[in-house]
């Protein structure tokens, strides 16, 4: 792991489409800021890392997001929309090199009449290779959400390791979620799974806490926090300070 680590925000205000190469044995950490009609290409080089940081936090975010990782590459991409409105994402990392290895973690909070669309896919063209796709959501009023997850991996991804898990927590009835966990095996010699979770608010948590004293009010807002505040914990100190306050104050 290389000590020194850059960390530099990137603004789509004067330019929609942006292009970073991570250098050889380079560390960074990117963070996105006023992302709406964006596009993002970044190539990683051979045994570089890269934290990409992805806010929603607006009344209108859209981000195309594109990556090819070179040998042994690592990429780490965190999102938290807790934004307003509706939103769109659309994700494609392709791990070209041996060893390269990505994840894609997610929490996403919708409510009113928010519609929010993720695409997130994986393309394991290089040998032992790894990707994991890890969301959650809360989902309340009328709002929709729909994730589709494609992990495909290729004959020539051989010891390739793919892993999918999205859940989602409907707090009213009106509320919708819909996950897509798509695996596509084009080579015997690999480890693949998907997990998918989707229901209602769990009964037994919430009597737990009225039972405690804590009001109704009060006892969904500790669950939602519960449930999405790891993502939290990934992002620098000014920006784990807005994301919990977005959390609760749109709670």
């Amino acid at each position: 792991m290389i000590s020194n680590v850059q960390e530099k925000n990137i603004s789509f205000l004067d330019k929609k489409e942006q292009e970073i190469n991570v250098a050889t044995n380079e560390n960074c950490t990117l963070v996105l800021s006023n992302i709406f009609d964006a596009s993002l290409n970044l190539f990683l080089q051979k045994d570089s890392n890269c934290k990409l940081l992805v806010f929603f936090k607006d009344e209108k975010n859209s981000l195309v997001l594109r990556a090819n990782l070179m040998e042994n590459a690592n990429l780490e991409i965190y999102f938290a929309d807790f934004s307003s409105g509706n939103s769109e994402l659309s994700s494609n990392v392709i791990l070209l090199g041996e060893g390269s290895e990505s994840i894609f973690k997610f929490s996403s909070l919708t409510k009113n009449n928010d519609i929010k669309k993720y695409q997130i896919s994986f393309s394991h063209i290089g040998e032992k290779t790894k990707s994991n796709l890890e969301g959650y959501s809360v989902n309340m009023n009328t709002s929709k959400l729909k994730v589709d997850g494609v992990s495909h991996i290729e004959k020539s991804a051989v010891k390739a390791n793919a892993k999918q898990k999205v859940k989602a927590i409907l707090f009213d009835k009106e509320s919708a979620a819909i996950a897509n966990p798509i695996l596509k095996i084009d080579c015997e010699d690999i480890e693949a799974s998907h997990a998918c979770a989707i229901g209602s608010l769990n009964e037994n948590h919430l009597f737990y806490l009225l039972s405690r004293g804590i009001s109704l009010s009060d006892a969904r807002k500790l669950i939602t926090i519960g449930y999405l505040s790891p993502i939290v914990n990934n992002f620098n100190e000014s920006d784990k300070e807005e994301l919990e306050s977005y959390i609760q104050r749109e709670l």
